[in-house]
């Protein structure tokens, strides 16, 4: 009887002690998953950190450029700021990915609106073909002064289209409207000289870059290292919100706003006025930047500006642990989305014309199927990792 009793007791904690060391085995893997997304989260802050700096500074270029171009107006200054306009987007499409979770760039009060917005309509602006008195430029009886809360005062007012601020706007003044099969606008630097309201156009176009250059740095400012901003909040924050957030934008920016909005869209309607950067016809980069963007959070990975590597765990490092034949998925669709991205015909506004059947058109559609793919997998991911994530924006 007594054997008995102590044989029960002796199962009895037996049981226990092993419940107790599988609990603590949980809990530690749970410790260890933790530690790992922290450093996840921490080298996607220093990324996101150094690509907003990038854009900044390669603005900044931009902004001295075409100040020099105003100051001494020319074909070839022209050109030399076109260029400069060029090679600024090559980051800051890059940082695209870093949307879509109501983080500094879109929240309430983000400038997303203020640095990227599109599609333009150009009379807003400046003339266009048909109507050369058409625009805020050309319009000095209502709007006597151009000053920087006039252009805020005016972005999007009463309609998405009304755009008067950010990158786009820039690129119409550079280039003018887009009437070339084989080539971009080719807007004359005599808009700059003798044209009518030649000292308004001048005025505009540097109050939007300085607007540029300021909503870049509140962006700078926002991921900066070791301040209390939203940086500060988001490292510190549960890993998995954070990573939730990471993964919120990689999905939407893949699958619904580079697949669908800036794609599709274009590619349906046929209209060159839906593609991206129709005036200067860069619309290929925007499509190939803006998967390179995606590729660098999912490697953790990021070249800089003047060929420096930031380099660390990516979502891919997490990924692998959690379902490897899925990761390898996604190394794949990636990789044939930017091979597929580099390979339709330029320009983009041709492209979409190509008739439906031929290798043109197949693969702009190849492309959006495959951003779609690659979105479907990040949603899979999300889930196998405990978050969720959607294809859709929230309303």
């Amino acid at each position: 009887m007594i054997k008995n009793f102590i044989l029960t007791i002796l199962l009895v904690f037996s049981f226990s002690s092993c419940s107790k060391t599988e609990t603590s085995k949980e809990e530690s893997n749970q410790n260890a998953r933790s530690d790992e997304l922290k450093q996840v989260v921490l080298n996607y802050a220093n990324i996101v950190h150094a690509s907003y700096v990038d854009s900044l500074n390669l603005a900044k270029n931009m902004q001295e450029t075409i100040n020099a171009f105003m100051e001494s107006p020319s074909a070839e200054s022209l050109e030399k700021a076109k260029q400069s306009w060029i090679d600024s987007r090559f980051p800051y499409l890059q940082t695209e990915v870093y949307r879509f979770y109501g983080g500094p760039i879109d929240d309430e009060d983000g400038p997303e609106g203020l640095l990227n917005a599109w599609p333009m309509d150009e009379s807003y602006v400046d003339y266009v073909k048909g109507s050369p008195k058409s625009g805020i430029i050309n319009n000095p009886a209502d709007y006597p002064e151009i000053t920087q809360e006039l252009l805020l005062s005016l972005n999007e007012k009463e309609g998405e289209e009304n755009i008067s601020c950010g990158y786009h706007a820039i690129e119409f003044l550079l280039w003018g409207q887009d009437f070339n099969s084989d080539g971009p606008g080719n807007r004359p630097f005599t808009d700059y000289t003798t044209a009518a309201n030649a000292e308004r156009r001048k005025e505009f176009l540097k109050v939007t870059v300085n607007l540029l250059i300021e909503n870049l740095q509140s962006l700078v400012d926002d991921w900066a290292p070791d301040q209390t901003n939203y940086r500060n909040d988001f490292v510190n924050s549960q890993p998995k919100e954070s990573f939730q957030k990471i993964l919120m934008g990689m999905t939407l920016l893949a699958g619904f706003e580079l697949a669908g909005e800036r794609i599709l869209v274009a590619y349906e309607s046929k209209a060159q006025e839906d593609e991206h950067s129709c005036f200067s016809d860069t619309t290929h980069n925007d499509s190939i930047y803006d998967i390179v963007g995606i590729k660098n959070v999912w490697t953790g990975r990021y070249t800089r500006a003047d060929g420096s590597i930031i380099e660390g765990p990516g979502i891919r490092n997490f990924a692998l642990r959690i379902d490897a034949d899925l990761s390898e998925k996604i190394d794949n669709s990636l990789k044939l989305a930017l091979k597929t991205s580099m390979e339709i015909p330029k320009p983009f506004d041709q492209a979409i014309l190509a008739e439906k059947g031929s290798d043109t058109s197949n693969s702009i559609i190849s492309l959006v199927e495959e951003l779609e793919n690659t979105a479907d997998s990040f949603v899979a991911m999300a889930k196998k990792s405990g978050v969720e994530v959607s294809r859709e924006p929230e309303e």
